[in-house]
């Protein structure tokens, strides 16, 4: 062999060697690792958008189907709030391109039809418990999304940090609800 292939031989074999390191090291690299167990954003506004959908539908269904004035009263709050919730959400959704969903995930359209067939005291009893539920998910999924382990984008972690005080106060007066109910 001449002396030029011999050489050109010893890179090549040297970088057989050297490109698996590197492919190593690469995969080593944890600047991404804490984005693993970080909440997508689409993840969040699909799952908000229920919740919110969810409230916003039984308050109407309370108007409609309650008996009691609390339960009334509490349903035409929850239409109010979480309606302009969702316009907000939808608004950022769609500034950023983000799917901005109108339907009910399973989880909040089964709990919508259970209260659909429901009238009176037993609608009245019913939809209190499912407002502490609902809330008490609704707190869960919003601080998450806030959290250290939140939402990347930046804007869509404030504005969900920037609900959990009505939604803590939501959940404060739907379990206040549910005592007077449901005793």
């Amino acid at each position: 062999m001449k002396k030029k292939e011999k050489k050109q031989m010893k890179k090549i074999n040297l970088l057989w060697l050297v490109m698996p390191c590197v492919l190593l090291a690469g995969a080593c690299d944890d600047d991404d690792d804490d984005r693993v167990d970080r909440m997508q954003n689409q993840e969040f506004v699909t799952l908000a958008a229920s919740s919110n959908r969810f409230e916003i539908e039984a308050g109407e269904l309370a108007g409609e189907q309650g008996a009691d004035d609390r339960v009334i009263e509490y349903g035409n709050h929850m239409v109010m709030d979480h309606g302009m919730a969702g316009t907000e959400l939808a608004a950022l959704a769609t500034a950023k391109g983000w799917n901005m969903p109108n339907d009910l995930l399973e989880k909040e359209r089964e709990m919508l039809e259970d209260l659909m067939v429901l009238e009176g005291a037993a609608f009245d009893q019913e939809f209190a418990r499912k407002m502490v539920i609902s809330h008490e998910e609704a707190v869960s999924l919003f601080e998450r999304a806030s959290g250290p382990e939140g939402v990347l984008d930046e804007e869509l972690r404030e504005w969900a940090a920037g609900k959990l005080p009505t939604l803590r106060a939501h959940l404060e007066d739907a379990r206040a609800l549910n005592a007077q109910i449901n005793p």
